[in-house]
């Protein structure tokens, strides 16, 4: 009895091992390479994990933050702050800059969304403004809320925190100090219980709610939840499940809180932030290999292959289209992808540079 329970046991192990190695992407295959032919580097921001661009004025935001230390080192103290960075996409040969922030404390910034003017309104539809996911500490985190004025500055409006925000990676806003939160794992991804939940694919990851006074946790059962996208009617959430390699689709029920699961979407690729493109189409940038971006995290030289994924939404199921694949020689650990006419930035969580490339 005991050496059949010992059998047992081992295959469950087995099965578990082989599940995480597939989602891993172990033998995925990254060539040949896709829409790298032209492609320009642009230095300035390092770890440009996420990019969002205002389609009014044409001016992209990047979240930037040197973060392999503390990835590598989490008991150091603290490090240089992050920056939002802007880049406008309606010059031809435009160069990133970055964004001197009124604010005091440390910032860390990860997810970033923008909120939008009404079309008939003075902004005319413009972006008005910017909410940021900012890792106070490994443990402490807020949603900081700039007022993006005329001149292109950035004004603090306010800063918030709340108990449901327990991992935050990325958000998107349903309204003025209404938004949804990512969290990528039940804690903090510097403890313990994280690592368990990625290396034993525990599905204890949510999607939390803020509406302007409290929080709510209003999707659970996730693993790693990473990028969030919410449609034009914001009656359909997307949801990137990183460490599951899928795509989950939710409808609303008819409150900000209620939310059924209507398609999950498997895309084999470590899925990061989304943003919807002109068309409509959702872009989602990715790790293939997770086992290779983990060594990427701890070695600048370890290549991280990097893909951009585009998601026809109206089709049922999903349809998906690779739009850039990387062996990760132009750009390793690809973590964003935005794009403006017929140019896609593509960033990514640690390289000291990020893509501008011409695309059909």
């Amino acid at each position: 009895m005991k050496k059949a329970v010992m059998v047992v046991v081992l295959v469950l192990v087995l099965v578990h091992v082989a599940r995480i190695v597939q989602d891993a992407g172990v033998f995925r295959s990254v060539e040949p390479a896709v829409g790298t032919e032209n492609c320009e580097m642009l230095v300035g921001p390092v770890g440009a994990e996420d990019i969002t661009i205002d389609p009014v004025t044409g001016i992209a935001y990047i979240s930037a933050d040197d973060r392999r230390d503390v990835f590598n080192n989490p008991s150091m103290g603290a490090y240089p702050n992050g920056a939002i960075w802007r880049l406008d996409m309606k010059q031809e040969n435009s160069q990133p800059e970055r964004i001197e922030l009124d604010l005091f404390g440390e910032f860390h910034p990860h997810g970033i969304a923008l909120r939008f003017s009404e079309p008939d309104s003075n902004d005319k539809g413009r972006a008005i403004e910017l909410y940021v996911v900012n890792h106070i500490s490994a443990v402490d985190h807020e949603i900081v809320v700039f007022t993006i004025l005329e001149t292109g500055e950035l004004k603090l409006r306010r800063r918030i925190t709340y108990p449901e925000l327990l991992s935050p990676n990325d958000l998107v806003v349903v309204d003025k100090d209404q938004f949804y939160v990512s969290n990528d794992h039940s804690a903090s991804m510097m403890t313990k219980i994280a690592m368990l939940e990625d290396y034993l694919g525990l599905p204890l990851a949510s999607v939390s709610y803020f509406d302007g006074v409290q929080g709510h946790i209003v999707i659970d059962g996730l693993r790693f939840t990473n990028g969030l996208a919410l449609s034009k009617d914001k009656k359909q959430l997307y949801v990137a499940e990183t460490t599951a390699g899928r795509i989950a689709r939710y409808i609303n029920l008819g409150s900000p809180l209620e939310w059924k699961l209507d398609e999950r979407l498997n895309v084999d690729l470590g899925v990061d932030n989304f943003e919807w493109d002109a068309q409509g189409y959702l872009l989602n940038a990715g790790h293939p290999k997770l086992f290779a971006f983990q060594a990427h995290k701890k070695d600048p030289e370890a290549l991280s292959p990097s893909k951009v994924i585009r998601i026809n939404v109206d089709t049922r199921p999903m349809q998906v289209e690779t739009v850039f694949l990387d062996q990760g020689e132009l750009l390793s650990g690809a973590s964003g992808a935005a794009k403006w006419q017929d140019k896609l930035l593509v960033g990514s969580v640690f390289e000291s540079h990020f893509l501008r490339c011409s695309v059909p």
